[in-house]
């Protein structure tokens, strides 16, 4: 076997494994580990009973509503306690136990002593201790969450901290996205396990009364460029770990690296026939590269302040599949391109898609009014952000690879058959397939045969293949 062929297999493996470890990514590959908390003032007198509440000190009350996945809470509990990848009520009220004493041992108000001493500072802690209710199920876009709920008095005018330690050690990428009004305030921020704790209100805020009271108040400058920065962070973070929006801009830029001899969008010619036919991008193709990744920020900023304004609706029924198909449609043009694709109009019209994908987060945030336009233009900077640090990335790795003769071959067409077939694993999730063991049976033999597949040589490979139907 001579080398060069050698060197082709072991990149088509190399490829092939990537692509396994790839389709076992979850269905709604454009959402991360999320967790959500809604803050508002309440009456001091609710976590209070009634025998409490004569001559009680002044204080401020505070309900919180903490809504997590079920997904993300097995990871700590065993929610799905038999392993067969459907959760049910009544594994979810077995461990409803064990779930409330994780958040209450993760989730914490605080109000810091200051100055105080270490009994008055204890009384302190004690004030506004957290005691976490079950408040039922709810479902979002990806998939069952679970809420909580709980009621604080704080002492009036003190400062208050969230402190959040949920699944630090599990998953460095969950993050808490906390909404709410206390004292007149509107309230936008994002937290990580790693970042610990968030203030919520500062010292000598004073009281903020029952909810409701007292005029409005326009969102702090502070708070606006608090909620910018935090949804900036969140954008960025969001788009590199929204693996199907990734996969998507891969296949659009993946043969942009070319600059062809004969056609704008031609392949090489079959070996034997001289040459290759392909040569380091030139200034033609930088500029394809600008307008493709122009054109996706534009469709994509469209519908994602549509939605996000409430001027357009879109189901995730509907958007995540056809995600899933504008990968597939997109690398499938590399494989037979158009003399004259206009991979700017693609961009513009797919990215219109993934927008609703995008847009599911900032409303699932249930952002304030005042404070949505700063989170909304933090977090379509950051997605733009993240964007160029995928796009330079890539176009950095293959600069150094596109003047081998293989390129075209294995890195351009071979990229783009593993991007369908991811696509289309990912289509046949979001429909509504869900691991069964025998489903999983089945993608066990399956990844075997592409394994297997991606090893033999070419020419049995092919004689195999042509002998082999799908059922």
């Amino acid at each position: 076997m001579s080398r060069p062929f050698r060197a082709l297999r072991a990149s088509l493996q190399t490829a092939w494994l990537l692509a396994l470890a790839l389709a076992w990514m979850p269905a709604q590959a454009h959402k991360g580990s999320d967790a959500y908390l809604d803050v508002q003032q309440a009456s001091p007198d609710a976590a209070l009973p009634a025998s409490a509440r004569a001559g009680a000190a002044p204080a401020d009350g505070f309900r919180l509503v903490l809504a997590v996945a079920l997904r993300d809470l097995d990871l700590v509990v065993p929610v799905d306690s038999n392993a067969d990848g459907r959760v049910t009520w009544a594994e979810v009220k077995a461990v409803t136990p064990q779930v409330l004493a994780l958040l209450n041992r993760t989730a914490r108000l605080e109000a810091p002593a200051g100055s105080l001493g270490a009994a008055a500072g204890d009384a302190l802690q004690d004030a506004c201790r957290l005691d976490w209710q079950a408040d039922g199920l709810e479902r979002r876009s990806d998939g069952v969450y679970f809420r909580a709920a709980a009621q604080a008095r704080c002492p009036a005018g003190k400062a208050l901290t969230f402190s959040y330690r949920l699944l630090k050690d599990e998953d460095s990428t969950h993050r808490l996205l906390v909404a709410g009004r206390i004292g007149g305030t509107d309230l936008l921020s994002t937290l990580s396990p790693q970042q610990g704790s968030l203030l919520l209100r500062p010292e000598s805020a004073g009281r903020g009364g029952a909810a409701g009271a007292g005029p409005a108040q326009s969102p702090a400058p502070s708070n606006r460029l608090s909620a910018l920065r935090d949804y900036f962070s969140l954008g960025v973070h969001h788009l590199l770990q929204g693996y199907d929006h990734l996969a998507f801009l891969l296949a659009l830029v993946l043969p942009l690296q070319l600059s062809l001899r004969r056609s704008p969008l031609a392949f090489p010619a079959p070996s034997g026939q001289g040459g290759t036919g392909l040569r380091p991008a030139g200034r033609a193709n930088w500029l394809a590269l600008l307008r493709t990744v122009t054109a996706f920020t534009i469709g994509h900023s469209i519908t994602l302040i549509l939605a996000t304004f409430g001027l357009t609706q879109a189901s995730p029924a509907w958007v995540e599949p056809a995600i899933a198909l504008s990968i597939a449609v997109t690398a499938g043009l590399n494989l037979r391109p158009v003399r004259r694709r206009r991979t700017d109009a693609l961009a513009l019209v797919f990215g219109m898609v993934h927008g609703f994908g995008f847009a599911g987060l900032l409303l699932e945030a249930a952002a304030p009014g005042g404070l949505l336009p700063w989170a909304l233009a933090g977090f379509n900077l950051g997605v733009e952000a993240g964007q160029l640090i995928a796009v330079v990335g890539w176009v950095l790795v293959s600069q150094a690879l596109v003047g081998r003769p293989w390129y075209g071959r294995v890195v351009v067409r071979g990229g783009s058959v593993l991007l369908i077939v991811l696509a289309a694993w990912w289509f046949w999730q979001r429909v509504g397939w869900r691991a069964s063991p025998a489903s999983q049976g089945a993608g066990e033999a399956l990844a075997m045969a592409v394994t297997v597949c991606g090893a033999l040589p070419g020419r049995l490979r092919a004689a195999a293949s042509s002998r082999f139907k799908m059922a």
